[in-house]
């Protein structure tokens, strides 16, 4: 009998669900769109209620038509991190906060003042800074400004395993989902680190390896989504670790850019690396890859269109915004973009830097403008990838795309042209549904490892070779794109933008 694999995602955007057979190839593919609630300067959050809706609504999807008998897991991925409070009934307590949010700023502060790397080393096995969208800064925010909220919570969930909750009435995650909260080396929360944090541990969910069983299917799930009674249901992990997988981050000398709303840079790695620009990361004791995501990619081209398409009555659509950037020659004609929208992550991990155009004249029109968009978020890219690069001292063979930007041409051929890389856009466009099927193939024991199921079912696309007659000018772009940060960074720090 032909065995079924589903990966159900729950992404920024919207919800997302794939039936795979074993080969990799899709049965059936459905999305449901969610929106993003932003009631203050900085925050950032959604309503699970949404995400369960677009689950079942996927869900029933993607299952119709198809004899239960052959569905053999479920494999779970999910935006990170995200923190949902949780009641004792299984019931979310108002929204969840979601990975851009920004608002434990001062509990940020308070951890890299308090937390020295030696102890971090030793409690979560990397140094947390000021970083407001770490998981410890967040619970702190959650407990000092909801106490009521915070009281009632018997547990906080990242998205995916509030969705977890949902199908099997299980509360756990996955080890990566709980990273600055757990230690990765033994699986467990040190009791030590959540004393100094004021936390109790009875608040965090117990911790399981990516390709666990995290329970199976209740009959009220099964009448909700249309899957059968009892079908394992595999805890899975964060969605870009599933769109790396899914990119093929497990075979040495790939590079992955998971090409979504963000950008997620990463290479497969034998090094050990403490963590600095990007920082390491694991999916299985033999198996780990140094990345780097940026704050945003694709959002960039979703801020573009809204923001000028739609106000210059022009059609608005990222079609349009490619039909204007094709009319512009590489390099845009020396305008330059820094995609630092909502701050940036990797490399420069500056919460307050600015995006903008440099270089812009008289000469330059929107054109230039939406080229150079483009453009920038490919030298972030290329700045990343470089890094990458120089801790593993060799360059990487290629660079696969995934995720839902892989599906333009356009945009591939601007990323293979900056880090003159072959590129290999993935045949399976929603990626992390694919990398969470491959998690779930391994858990239900269809395949004995993770490298034997990417073997078996990750797919690309043609092969996108560089311009080389392109190299000279995005080479001049990109060293000029290098400098205009440190140069223009005191400067954006203290600058704040006033609604109006």
């Amino acid at each position: 009998m032909t065995r079924l694999i589903v990966g159900l995602d729950i992404g920024t955007s919207s919800v997302k669900a794939g039936l795979f057979n074993l080969d990799g190839r899709k049965v059936a593919i459905s999305h449901a769109h969610y929106g993003i609630y932003s009631p203050h300067k900085g925050w950032a959050e959604q309503d699970p209620a949404e995400w369960w809706a677009g689950v079942k609504e996927v869900l029933n999807t993607v299952t119709t038509g198809i004899d239960p008998a052959k569905i053999a897991g479920i494999g779970l991925s999910g935006q990170c991190p995200g923190h949902v409070l949780v009641d004792d009934s299984g019931n979310a307590i108002g929204n969840a906060i979601i990975w851009r949010d920004r608002r434990a700023t001062h509990e940020a502060q308070w951890l890299a003042e308090n937390i020295s790397r030696e102890q971090a080393a030793k409690w979560i096995g990397t140094f947390l800074g000021a970083n407001a969208a770490s998981p410890p800064a967040r619970l702190l925010w959650l407990r000092d400004n909801l106490p009521g909220d915070w009281e009632k919570a018997s547990v906080v969930l990242q998205p995916k395993d509030y969705i977890g909750l949902k199908l099997t009435g299980e509360s756990q995650t996955d080890i990566h989902s709980a990273y600055c909260l757990v230690n990765p080396n033994t699986g467990k929360y040190e009791e030590d680190y959540f004393d100094l944090l004021g936390l109790s541990t009875e608040k965090v969910p117990a911790v399981l390896s990516l390709t666990e069983p995290l329970g199976t299917v209740s009959s009220r799930a099964a009448e909700q989504t249309g899957l059968p009674v009892g079908v394992p249901v595999i805890v899975g992990t964060i969605d870009a670790w599933c769109d790396n997988l899914a990119g093929g981050v497990t075979q040495a000398g790939v590079a992955v850019d998971v090409s979504g709303t963000s950008e997620m840079i990463s290479m497969h790695s034998e090094v050990e690396y403490a963590g600095g620009p990007v920082f390491l990361a694991r999916l299985g004791d033999d198996l780990r890859f140094l990345c780097g995501p940026t704050q945003a990619g694709g959002d960039t081209l979703r801020w573009l269109s809204d923001g000028f398409l739609r106000q210059s009555n022009l059609p608005n659509s990222f079609s349009q915004l490619q039909s204007l950037a094709d009319d512009v020659p590489a390099g845009s004609d020396g305008v330059i973009f820094l995609p630092y929208l909502y701050g940036e992550r990797a490399p420069i991990w500056d919460p307050s830097a600015k995006a903008g155009f440099l270089g812009l004249t008289g000469a330059h029109d929107l054109r230039h403008c939406v080229r150079a968009v483009y453009e920038g978020v490919g030298f972030a890219i290329r700045n990343i990838l470089e890094i990458c690069e120089q801790i593993n001292s060799h360059e990487a063979d290629y660079l696969t795309i995934c995720g839902g930007g892989s599906q333009s041409r356009f945009w591939n051929q601007i990323k293979a042209d900056i880090t003159q890389r072959s590129v290999k856009p993935v045949e399976i466009k929603e990626s992390a549904c694919l990398g969470a099927a491959i998690l779930a193939s391994v858990g239900v024991g269809i395949f004995p490892k993770l490298q034997d199921a990417c073997a078996n079912m990750i797919r690309f696309d043609e092969t996108i070779e560089p311009n080389t007659m392109n190299s000279a000018v995005y080479e001049d772009a990109f060293q000029k794109y290098l400098s205009i940060y440190p140069s223009l960074q005191p400067v954006l720090a203290g600058y704040e933008v006033r609604k109006t």
